[in-house]
């Protein structure tokens, strides 16, 4: 139970910290290559556990893995090597929407990456080997003597790829009675014969048998197709994700139901990190996707909000003031916090509840 507790800790704060380093990730090299100045980029928030001053920069990393920031130079007088302002808030906006778009953009790449990783490294559950999980008690495989851990190698003759191949056959076959069943146990063939029974509950012929879940059969794609398909993944998740977003914003679907607070979020990275490795990585991309479009909307003090802002210095062709700018991310950061607040309240009242 502690080492199950512990594999799930370290699950959130590995998923969580990733998609957090790999956006902010994104705004740091992005500004880095333009010649703007941060002065420290951070992976979590709350008090530091460990920092290290760089050239530029103070990386750190501190407890609460929510979260992170690039806090960038707000001195305007500041130039770089090559004259250029080293301050965010001097340069113009079509740079400061490359910086903060860079941060989205990298959860996506990120997604297309690890969906890429499980399509040609990993691969794809395409079913499961013909291998026996359990044997269901007073059922037609008991009485015939199958045991937990027999391969089945043939029915009726038939020969097995797959533990969906027993369901076909037996489907197949179940106006002939008793079959003939060839086992492979302790390496070593066995044959039985099985008498498979109609159960009234399923509505079909069974024998009282579950598959072995660890002998799953995985597809891999070659490297190429591996990429293609991991881009075509992340974009299509995009789309079904934004399509959400457009239903609870018309009230198609509720928001309650479909918003979760971060109480909710170390629930499912934990289940999921104890399901395996592959649900795992999947989750993580989706989260990234998830994090890399919730930062593109058009909210006050997210990326979006930010960069609708430079929209408009686009379009009035001069910026902001800085003052009314900073009243525009104070309330979204306001507003973000209450609704995280409201959204872990209500997260815990459910696992209380439950």
């Amino acid at each position: 139970m502690l080492i199950n507790m512990l594999t799930q800790a370290i699950a959130v704060i590995c998923v969580l910290g990733v998609i957090t380093l790999i956006h902010e990730w994104g705004h740091y090299v992005s500004a880095r290559s333009v010649g703007v100045a941060v002065q420290e980029f951070s992976i979590g928030l709350g008090p530091a556990l460990w920092k290290k001053r760089g050239k530029e920069t103070l990386f750190s990393l501190r407890c609460i893995p929510f979260g992170g920031y690039c806090l960038f130079d707000p001195e305007t007088e500041k130039v770089d090597a090559k004259g250029r302002p080293a301050s965010l808030l001097r340069r113009n906006a079509l740079t400061k929407m490359y910086i903060l778009a860079a941060g989205p953009v990298m959860n996506f790449v990120l997604a297309a990456a690890l969906f890429a990783l499980l399509f040609a490294v990993i691969g794809v559950g395409v079913g499961f080997e013909p291998v026996i999980g359990q044997v269901q008690p007073d059922s037609p495989a008991a009485a015939a003597g199958i045991l937990p851990g027999d391969r089945v190698l043939a029915i009726a003759g038939e020969p097995l790829a797959s533990w969906e191949d027993l369901s076909r056959i037996v489907t197949e076959r179940q106006d002939e009675g008793a079959l003939d069943f060839l086992l492979s146990r302790q390496g070593r063939e066995i044959a039985l014969t099985v008498t498979p029974r109609y159960d009234p509950d399923a509505g079909r012929i069974l024998i009282g048998v579950t598959v072995d879940t660890a002998g799953e059969i995985r597809s891999k794609s070659n490297p190429l197709r591996g990429i293609w398909l991991g881009l075509l993944q992340t974009v299509n998740m995009i789309g079904v994700l934004l399509g959400a977003l457009t239903q609870m914003a018309t009230g198609q679907i509720s928001a309650a139901d479909n918003v979760s607070g971060p109480v909710a979020l170390v629930r499912v990275i934990g289940e999921t990190a104890s399901s395996g490795l592959w649900n795992t990585l999947w989750l993580t991309a989706f989260l990234s996707v998830n994090l890399g479009i919730m930062n593109l909307l058009p909210i006050p003090a997210l990326d979006g909000g930010k960069i609708l802002v430079c929209l408009v210095e686009l379009i009035r062709r001069k910026p902001l003031s800085l003052e009314v700018e900073g009243w525009i991310n104070m309330v979204g950061f306001v507003l973000l916090i209450s609704l995280m607040i409201f959204l872990t309240a209500r997260d815990i009242f459910q696992v209380a509840g439950s």
